[in-house]
């Protein structure tokens, strides 16, 4: 598909501009040409990106710790608009400038690196130099609050997004239409391709599958669905609602060709009550498996057959000047294992918190208390802690990854530069997460999940 947008691109571009060649304008000070296509062309928008990421990992004991520095820059190109088409491309490099322990597994535990590999291609761990990738490439329309959009393409929604918290972030590939309103918006998507964070390369859906790491299945063996998962594509409708008081709604319905479904709905409600800004929010979601799950034997399915998942969530927050306040919860039900791929983005619950996921279980208890404080308009901070407790690392029926109860603690800064370094900006993110029974926890449950620490620096200049 995308050799074919490229054609389409190149071709739409020229004959659209060109179309005016030799029209004769005319102003005040008499008759001139039209803009030439070479003129129209340089009249678009021209980015270039660079940026660093150094992570470091400690874990608990003897275990094997991590580190590396990353660094990578990238240039895209966006025209200007024509009778409503737009055409753009981008791409990115990343060179890794050194590592700590990435590609050594754990004298102990026999476990490999989880965090900083994804830094750079995960598939070729001897790749350090050669990592790059074409990245957006697309042909949109707009008018008149409708779009549509084909080719390589930036996606956010609450599961399936770029999850950007690495040098790269997941694109996606297909068809995707949407409609605004002063309040109302909606929208309709195909995606048949992915390339995602920790690879340079482009993947079908159902190629998708298992490019991470894949956990255990329910009969405790290691998941076989790893090319053996057969789906066309993953679809995506959404309806969303803004009030004019506060309120917002969205509704969100996923459909994994041939695998899973998931619905999904959030409802918030933001009110200024004696100088307090207050917010109240609700969330909700259900999955279950579409014919065999992506495999008819059970041992490669991605999901069980008939299986189905739930969960619940609620916030209450206030606001009160630069401070910001709010307690979040969330509860996974028992009836099966919450599981949307980690390769296609990262959940967007109230109680997440950075550097790791419910993804994977079921049986979840979570809650989380989060403080934000906004500095000024270029600085502002963030810590967090939550309480999450997961089925017994040893219930494969309800822990996919065999993640221990945790307790976990976020700090982070974020600044942004002006003057003569506008567009630069610096964040910092230190993670914590303890084990609640570290005692009980074998290592190979512990390392690189729990009782340990995880170091981020990233800068980013775009300009």
């Amino acid at each position: 598909m995308g050799r074919y947008l490229a054609w389409l691109i190149l071709g739409l571009t020229p004959l659209g501009l060109v179309a005016q060649e030799g029209h004769i304008e005319s102003d005040s000070t008499g008759i001139h040409a039209s803009p030439t296509l070479g003129e129209r062309v340089k009249a678009g928008e021209v980015e270039f990106h660079l940026r660093s990421f150094f992570m470091g990992t400690i874990n608990r004991g003897d275990l094997i710790d991590y580190h590396s520095l990353a660094v990578g820059g990238g240039i895209g190109y966006f025209s200007p608009s024509f009778k409503g088409f737009q055409v753009g491309f981008s791409g990115f490099f990343v060179f890794q400038l050194y590592e700590h322990n990435l590609r050594i597994p754990d004298p102990t535990t026999g476990n490999v690196n989880r965090y900083e590999i994804l830094l750079y291609d995960m598939n070729d761990l001897e790749n350090t130099r050669d990592l790059d990738r074409l990245e957006h490439l697309y042909l949109s329309y707009e008018r008149n609050g409708f779009q549509a959009v084909l080719g390589r393409q930036k996606v956010n929604t609450p599961f399936l997004n770029e999850q950007d918290n690495r040098m790269r972030p997941n694109i996606f590939n297909g068809m995707s239409v949407s409609r605004r309103s002063s309040n109302w918006q909606g929208s309709l998507s195909w995606f048949d391709h992915v390339t995602m964070r920790g690879t340079v390369d482009w993947y079908s859906v159902e190629e998708s599958f298992g490019v991470y790491p894949f956990g255990r299945n329910v009969f405790g063996t290691s998941s076989g669905y790893k090319g053996n998962v057969s789906s066309k594509g993953i679809g995506v409708g959404n309806v969303s609602y803004s009030g004019n008081n506060g309120e917002k709604f969205q509704y969100w319905s996923y459909l994994a060709d041939n695998v899973f479904q998931m619905q999904f709905a959030q409802l918030e409600k933001k009110s200024v009550v004696g100088g307090f800004e207050l917010t109240a929010g609700l969330q909700g979601f259900y999955q279950s498996a579409i014919n065999d799950g992506g495999n008819p034997d059970p041992e490669k399915a991605y999901i069980m057959k008939g299986e189905k998942s739930m969960g619940y969530g609620a916030k209450v927050g206030s606001k009160v000047g630069k401070h910001e306040f709010s307690l979040n919860a969330l509860s996974i039900t028992r009836d099966g294992r919450f599981l949307f791929p980690r390769e296609w983005g990262r959940e967007t619950f109230f109680a997440s918190l950075p550097r790791e996921r419910f993804e994977g279980n079921g049986g979840v208890r979570a809650i989380s208390l989060k403080y934000e404080y906004r500095f000024d308009r270029k600085t502002n901070g963030l810590l967090g802690a939550s309480s999450v407790d997961h089925p017994d690392v040893n219930n494969f029926s309800l822990n996919k990854y065999g993640v221990p109860s945790y307790y976990h603690f976020v700090g982070s800064l974020d600044h942004r530069l002006d003057g003569y370094l506008e567009g630069l900006n610096i964040k910092v993110l230190v993670v914590n997460k303890a084990a609640k029974n570290p005692d009980e926890i074998p290592d190979q449950n512990r390392i690189n999940r729990v009782d340990m620490w995880n170091f981020n620096v990233v800068m980013d200049y775009r300009f």
